[in-house]
């Protein structure tokens, strides 16, 4: 057998089996696209069959300890959807408020740490004990303060 044939030969078997993997490659698609499809019906059903059970237990007409249960566990996950959507909605709505000075200076706040550090719930605008009031625009900082943490005036 000459060079040629079998380069010819080869080539034919290589054809062949890209041609047998391109098939096979088909078949595994439509295949995992039909289960996926079942999958999707099954659950439609499950789903389907649990609403079912939900209203039939409601009514009384199945008596069940662990619907009983599974049913509390529905109701609890509901409630905590309602209010992460109630979150979502409040943080989607908030829009941001550009100041009307800004520094974008890095520097620092205070020399040493606070005597009295202020309350962690308190936001730093409210009036906190022995701070002062940045001059400039108002907001209410540390005694300790050097620099405004708002719009960076030095007052210190």
């Amino acid at each position: 057998m000459g060079f040629l044939e079998e380069l010819s030969r080869k080539l034919a078997e290589g054809v062949d089996r890209a041609r047998f993997e391109a098939e096979k490659f088909q078949r595994v698609t439509a295949i995992q696209s039909e289960i996926s499809t079942l999958r999707r019906q099954l659950d439609g059903k499950r789903l389907e069959f649990g609403d079912r059970a939900l209203e039939l237990f409601k009514a009384g007409a199945i008596q069940s300890p662990t619907l009983a249960a599974i049913l509390r566990e529905i109701e609890a996950l509901q409630s905590k959807l309602t209010l992460k959507e109630e979150e979502l909605r409040h943080v989607q709505g908030q829009v941001f408020i550009e100041p009307t000075t800004r520094h974008a200076q890095n520097v620092p706040v205070s020399i040493e740490p606070s005597s009295s550090p202020t309350p962690a719930s308190l936001p730093p605008t409210l009036p906190v004990a022995g701070g002062k009031t940045c001059p400039s625009c108002g907001f209410q900082m540390p005694q300790t303060a050097i620099f405004c943490p708002n719009c960076g005036l030095r007052v210190g």
